[in-house]
């Protein structure tokens, strides 16, 4: 009876006893240490809940960046230091000098591998590089631009249903976030695995329903005790985080739902398009991303080969990754365009001048949209002032000094250009803080203004294949200005 008390008891205290253990340890060996930052404003929380919770993205970090410069420390839950770094030279190493030297985070892997399973989003080194070798096929700009029928027919759908409805108000307010979403989905069905959702039709299907809400409900403002358990989550070995993620909270289970709701769809969807090659044989010439998928199933070699779960997470990511980023910036480029009433005005008539050289009834080509400046100038600066994903988590794959373009003052008042970090430093990369550093774009990097994109410095930058966007932008831009 004693015996069977003290170990119930050992059990509940084992968990809080480990807490406080990570606490003091995390506490009193502070990684970064020796760098600026902002103070911790609870013990147990750290910065990370203040920054959870902002109302506004971005407030918080531009505040410290301008106090601390490009690279400080910030304190996380129970007492971890994070490294939040901005400075273009630290990004271009991270990123792309010695990227697999900088693997996802823990906690950033855990929620993509539950959201999308083992998919191109949630996979690291080796793994990662034969994921992105198969899909590269599928996502060249030559292939891209194939479906650009297919993203004008669908714009257009767009834009008479946002006239209907902005008829239907009266002509006061068009709620594009509603129908945003609709037609990119529509968009990545037909694209990539050739299906209709009918979301701008009103279809009704089990996807649609799950991404009403899907990303407020489970990122959006946490609750404490989320924070609190994803904390001690990534603070554990790969195995009882694993264990762990057997016992989901509500937000991680909404991610959850997605994922088998998704893996259902891909599943069916697979499985025909399979069928259909072993019937037919392979097709080595088409190049759309289910084909890529099917062929890379049944390859031999394995630096080419995905299997089942890779191929069905790959296709989930895809279905979300693919089409709410589209819907997200178009809502940011409207708002932008909405603000700035003048360059709505010079938008719309280079589109209306391009439309009319090219003919009436004669639908646009790619070298079109490339042929208006503006118009692409709009799309860029758009993509820099509203990144979709503001920043991201890595951590040192081992011990390893970062390198800095712009130093940094430490603790001591030492000026640093390079900043040290140990393996298994937690880094947050601001990219919403780097799109506007000064440094880069100028005194003006907070304020819209496309024709930065003009300049003979910068209109060469890349900022991604937006095909999906250039139709978009211009059917609603012409559509509803003529009404």
């Amino acid at each position: 009876m004693f015996a069977v008390t003290v170990k119930s008891i050992t059990l509940v205290l084992l968990p809080p006893l480990y807490i406080l253990l990570e606490f003091v340890y995390r506490y009193f060996r502070r990684s970064l240490k020796f760098l600026r930052g902002p103070p911790r404003p609870s013990l147990l929380f750290g910065n990370e809940l203040e920054l959870t919770v902002q109302e506004e993205v971005g407030v918080l970090e531009t505040k410290w960046f301008d106090e601390y410069g490009l690279a400080f420390r910030t304190s996380s839950c129970f007492g971890e230091d994070t490294l939040m770094i901005a400075d273009p030279q630290a990004l271009r190493y991270i990123t792309m000098t010695s990227a697999y030297g900088y693997p996802k985070s823990t906690d950033s892997a855990q929620i993509t591998t539950l959201q999308f399973g083992r998919g191109i989003l949630s996979v690291e080194g080796e793994i990662h590089s034969r994921h992105r070798k198969v899909l590269n096929p599928a996502f060249s700009v030559t292939q891209l631009r194939q479906f650009l029928n297919l993203f004008q027919r669908t714009s257009v759908r767009l834009a008479d249903k946002l006239q209907y409805e902005k008829l239907g108000n009266d002509g006061k307010v068009v709620n594009v976030t509603h129908w945003l979403p609709r037609a990119t989905l529509d968009i990545i069905g037909e694209s990539a695995f050739d299906y209709k959702f009918g979301a701008l039709d009103g279809e009704a299907n089990e996807l649609s329903e799950i991404f009403k809400h899907m990303f407020a409900d489970a990122r959006l403002y946490p609750q404490k005790r989320t924070l609190l358990y994803r904390a001690f989550r990534r603070s554990v070995n790969t195995p009882i985080a694993n264990l762990l993620l057997k016992f989901p909270g509500k937000q991680d289970k909404k991610m959850m739902e997605f994922s088998v709701a998704s893996k259902r769809l891909a599943r069916s969807l697979f499985d025909s398009a399979l069928k259909e090659t072993k019937l037919e044989g392979d097709t080595k010439s088409s190049k759309d991303v289910l084909s890529v998928l099917v062929r890379s199933n049944v390859a031999e070699d394995s630096k080419k080969a995905l299997s089942e779960d890779e191929v069905l997470s790959q296709m989930a990511t895809l279905i979300l990754a693919g089409h709410e980023t589209t819907a997200s910036t178009m809502s940011w480029l409207l708002y932008e365009i909405t603000r700035n009433p003048k360059d709505q005005e010079r938008l719309y008539q280079e589109i209306s001048n391009t439309r009319e050289r090219v003919g009436p009834g004669i639908n646009l080509t790619a070298n079109d949209y490339d042929s208006m400046p503006f118009f692409n100038a709009v799309i860029k600066e758009g993509l820099r002032l509203h990144p979709i994903v503001p920043n991201i988590s890595r951590e040192a794959g081992s011990d390893d000094n970062i390198p800095l373009e712009y130093p940094v003052t430490s603790e001591s008042g030492e000026r640093l250009s390079h900043v040290p970090v140990a393996k298994g430093q937690r880094i947050s990369i601001n990219i919403a803080m780097y799109n506007r550093l000064t440094q880069v774009w100028g005194d003006d990097a907070n304020k819209w203004r496309p024709e930065r994109f003009m300049d003979e410095k910068k209109k060469d930058i890349t900022v991604g294949v937006y095909s999906n966007l250039e139709c978009l932008l211009s059917a609603i831009v012409l559509n509803l200005s003529e009404n």
